[in-house]
């Protein structure tokens, strides 16, 4: 059940043996997506949670249910899926101007990337992801204020830059490159991703 306001999240039990250390928001997705358990020391998910040391394994620990994003990317008429614990970047390419130009896409489970806070309401157990995009039209000096702003999560409100939350987006993205918690994972033409509730877990 994903969190309710007013709720505590999670509860306190003690860490099973086979829980897996995860220091990536990559590695930490491979686990979940495979149906382990994991400890997070690392990541944009680590620092939404505000992780700071490592759990000990045999210890009471507290476990704290995730959401997941399923990602399936269509290039050239090829199918491809893959699982987000963290965020999906869609940007264009690099000979493009890459993120620095045209339209960027950051769809978001855990509330930071890169260290940035780019959507300060997000909650990786609240059932929905957030969705931030960048108007085509703002220009790189913008774009590099309000990523320097990001850091404290001072870039919104602005004029070219949207946030809304939703269970479910599909963006024609015309050949950008798709990165699935901070790895690229290739080209898309389209990309849709679907949160699913509940769809981990992780101890702290």
């Amino acid at each position: 059940m994903t969190i309710g306001k007013g709720v505590d999240w999670g509860v306190d039990g003690e860490m099973p043996a086979d829980v897996i250390v995860c220091d990536t928001d990559r590695t930490l997705s491979m686990a979940l997506r495979d149906g382990r358990e994991a400890v997070v020391v690392g990541g944009d998910m680590a620092t939404t949670i505000g992780a700071r040391r490592v759990a000990e394994i045999g210890r009471t620990g507290r476990r704290l249910p995730v959401d997941l994003l399923d990602v399936e990317l269509i290039h050239r008429d090829r199918h491809r899926v893959c699982v987000a614990a963290s965020h999906v970047m869609i940007h264009g390419a690099r000979r493009r101007g890459g993120p620095l130009r045209g339209e960027v896409y950051w769809v978001m489970n855990s509330q930071y990337y890169d260290g940035r806070d780019l959507v300060p309401r997000g909650h990786p157990n609240d059932g929905r992801l957030e969705v931030l995009s960048v108007d085509p039209r703002m220009g790189l000096r913008q774009r590099l204020l309000a990523w320097s702003r990001a850091r404290t999560g001072r870039h919104l409100p602005h004029p070219c830059l949207s946030v809304r939350s939703t269970t479910e987006v599909a963006i024609e993205c015309a050949g950008a490159v798709v990165l699935v918690d901070g790895v690229g994972v290739g080209r898309a033409d389209s990309v849709r991703v679907r949160v699913r509730a509940d769809g981990g877990a992780i101890w702290i």
